[in-house]
């Protein structure tokens, strides 16, 4: 018998496999697909490669903390440098700019571009940083559904620190009154698209995200985002956690000290560890109908159609990361989480790899992955795939004023019911619930479950939220809820 059987092999099961692991715990990890990676896979063709999902890098301190625990050197395993750029942006007026991640060359160009006071960006900064170390610390690395496991001394000395943090105040409103600059605001509202979500309604908490990629750093691993994954399984296999590939899981039973999967006695374990989409556990797992439709009936956060393209030319005016913004951001926002419909007219984000590592793409040209935000659950057809790509061209190519179509040598495209298919997210929801509420983060699934004994969940579906740093968090969290009910 495994004391824990992980259901997925994404990011987040391997982090919490390698967290039972060390704690002398024998696990399986069990993965519908052939690979490990859930969302973090890779594609490549004719001499292009690209990372399929996510593309930022922050906090890998949380990365190395993994090989840390078994005394192990990460640079043997992934490597990874600090960018000095966090974004390129391209506004609808022609503008453009660099958001620098040291302050200093930030505030000069701000101040040249924008015209502003840069004592505001130094303020709001600040205010950024304070709300991460106080509320946000104790939200991301704690399993908030259970008071039992909050450090209640702390919450109490941060009261006045938790009553600034604008938590019931949306966004935008916030970056509308302390920024004022509308391009500026614009650029700080996009932080809510972190967890697909919509600034003009999500919580002003939001607003200390920026601290970890302005005053912590941005990075980017050689290799890329896929070099992550392929350096946590390498270190999972080498400390003896077993993995299975092509299973699906038909049925699992309850039994006298445990669970029993698909009546193998195999595949019997004391402990089951959800790292999946949490809807599609209750409904294709447990089978439990219920809390499917309870979960599935929180509000979807964003999808999204990406195009990955094989460009045979460089651009210089390009970064790592680029966003070329809607002119009409609130509708944007409009048409996607009240309407359902695609915003031709949205912001589009650019992420091409070869300009940090040149191996990506062949000489003189760039691996570009072009994504367009839109509704989860939407189908999106071949003639409305051509429209959406001759709408995203045109803007690129007005806004650079140069011609990319005739470059194009290769293209994938991957739609929200490819996803869906490929990585099990419902609906292709990017994070699974969208954080539209000001009591997002308390609605959010837990870490454990309140109806099973001995299931706990971890994932970007559920607390503290999506992205690779705070999937990761949650492995943590679940390791930290075992040992202390053990």
């Amino acid at each position: 018998m495994y004391d824990a059987i992980v259901i997925g092999a994404g990011i987040a099961g391997i982090a919490v496999a390698l967290r039972l692991k060390k704690r002398g715990d024998k696990v399986l990890v069990l993965e519908k697909n052939s690979y490990v990676g859930g969302k973090m896979n890779q594609y490549e063709s004719m001499g292009y490669r690209w990372d399929t999902g996510p593309s930022l890098f922050t906090m890998p301190q949380l990365v190395d903390e993994l090989y840390e625990l078994y005394n192990k050197n990460p640079i043997d395993y992934y490597q990874y440098k600090e960018e000095e750029e966090a974004c390129r942006y391209f506004f609808s007026d022609k503008t453009q700019l660099n958001f620098y991640t040291n302050r200093t060359k930030l505030k000069k160009e701000l101040s040249e571009k924008l015209g502003i006071d840069t004592k505001v960006i130094d303020s709001y900064m600040e205010r950024s940083a304070e709300k991460y170390n106080s509320i946000g610390v104790i939200s991301l690395e704690n399993a908030i559904h259970k008071p039992s496991e909050l450090p209640w001394g702390k919450l109490l000395k941060m009261l006045p620190q938790i009553f600034r943090t604008n938590l019931f105040t949306s966004l935008h409103r916030l970056n509308a009154t302390q920024l004022k600059e509308p391009r500026l605001v614009q650029i700080f509202d996009r932080y809510a698209t972190y967890n697909g979500s919509n600034p003009y309604k999500a919580s002003g908490i939001l607003s200390m995200i920026p601290h970890l990629e302005q005053n912590v750093g941005t990075f980017f691993p050689k290799g890329g985002m896929r070099s992550i994954v392929d350096g946590l399984y390498q270190l999972a296999k080498e400390v003896g956690i077993e993995f299975e590939f092509g299973v699906s899981i038909g049925k699992v039973e309850k039994i006298k000290k445990g669970y029993c999967i698909n009546e193998n006695p195999h595949y019997h374990c004391k402990r089951l560890v959800s790292a999946i989409d949490c809807v599609q556990f209750y409904k294709e797992v447990l089978k439990d109908k219920t809390l499917a439709k309870k979960y599935h009936r929180q509000e979807r956060s964003s999808s999204a159609i990406i195009f990955y393209w094989g460009i045979q030319k460089q651009f210089a005016e390009l970064g790592l990361h680029n966003i070329f913004f809607s002119e009409d951001y609130q509708r944007e926002f409009e048409l996607i989480f009240e309407e359902k419909n695609i915003p031709l007219e949205g912001t589009i984000y650019v992420h091409i790899s070869s300009k940090v590592n040149p191996q990506d793409a062949p000489k003189d040209g760039e691996n570009w992955f072009v994504m367009l935000n839109v509704p989860a659950g939407i189908e999106i057809n071949k003639e409305q795939t051509a429209i959406i790509k001759s709408a995203i061209l045109k803007r690129i190519e007005q806004m650079l004023n140069k011609e990319v179509t005739p470059y194009i040598q290769t293209e994938k495209v991957w739609t929200p019911k490819g996803i869906e298919l490929d990585t099990g997210a419902i609906e292709g929801a990017l994070y699974g619930a969208a954080s539209n509420s000001k009591m997002a983060a308390l609605t959010r699934h837990p870490n454990f479950s309140k109806k099973y004994k001995e299931i706990y969940f971890c994932g970007g579906t559920v607390h503290p939220g999506g992205g690779i740093p705070l999937s990761i968090q949650s492995a943590k969290i679940v390791d930290k809820l075992i040992a202390n009910e053990r």
